[in-house]
This record gives structure tokens, C-alpha cells and sequence, in this order.
């Protein structure tokens, strides 16, 4: 009985002295948002994305426009969101291999607070849409 009092009273000093590297705890939750660029890699839709003013959110998306689809920017809110750039980078694929993925940056600017919506889908035309992706964008001070 003594050693399982021991054991547990051991791992419960060994829980208090572990970081918490997940910034759970409260005196971190202000910092929401504070990082000057945030990388998104694949999210789900319907992720809530926390920016500061000027801050930017880079969006790095699976794609393969040898399949003929590609991402496309669909609505955005430019009075809160200004996009910067989109580009395609090719995974790195063997001499003569044709139709290799690779993937999209897309990399957008807070401008002003407030909440929107960022939404973009990967298609081949309007009439072929193979996934939306919707955003909850929110940009505090």
C-alpha cells in the first residue's frame, strides 16, 4: 500500500512539473492571435483563425492541377482581409514522372477587427467542385 501511494504521489509531482506546451493555461490566453504569421496546413472547414491587425495567415493547401483541379478564392472580405499572394509548389518527383501533387500557398493580411468568412474551393470549373473550404475568420486588437 505504501508503494502505490508513492507511485501515485510520485507521478503527481512529476504532472506538475511538465510545460504546458499546448499554452491551455490561463495567463496565456490573451495571446490569441499574437503571432505575426500563422500557417494553416490542410485545415478543416469551419476552423476558427484568430489575426491581429497586419497580421498574416499563410494557407497551404494539397493540390494537384495535373488532375485539372486547383484552389480558387472565392469570397473574401477585403474591408478585413487582403490577399497577398497565391502561388503553386510542386512536391519534389523523380526525372520523368508527369502528375506529381504538390500544394498552394495562399498567404492573406488582417487589415481591420472584426469577423468574416474566407472561402475557397478546389475545382476543375465552376460546375465541378470537388471541396469547399469555409473560414471563420476573426481579427482582434
Amino acid at each position: 500500500m505504501k508503494h502505490l501511494i508513492a507511485i501515485v504521489l510520485g507521478a503527481a509531482m512529476l504532472t506538475a512539473c511538465v510545460p504546458d506546451i499546448m499554452n491551455t493555461k490561463p495567463e496565456v490566453q490573451g495571446l490569441e492571435g499574437a503571432a505575426p504569421v500563422q500557417t494553416f496546413t490542410d485545415p478543416a472547414s469551419g476552423t476558427d483563425i484568430t489575426l491581429r491587425p497586419e497580421g498574416r495567415l499563410q494557407l497551404k493547401l494539397d493540390s494537384n492541377p495535373t488532375t485539372g483541379y486547383y484552389w480558387y478564392l472565392k469570397d473574401i472580405d477585403a474591408s478585413k482581409l487582403d490577399q497577398l499572394s497565391e502561388g503553386y509548389f510542386a512536391d519534389p518527383a523523380p526525372e520523368g514522372v508527369v502528375g506529381s501533387g504538390g500544394h498552394q500557398m495562399f498567404v492573406f493580411e488582417a487589415l481591420a477587427t472584426g469577423k468574416s468568412k474566407l472561402k475557397l474551393s478546389y475545382e476543375r470549373s465552376p460546375e465541378d467542385v470537388a471541396e469547399t473550404l469555409v473560414l471563420d475568420i476573426k481579427v482582434i486588437e
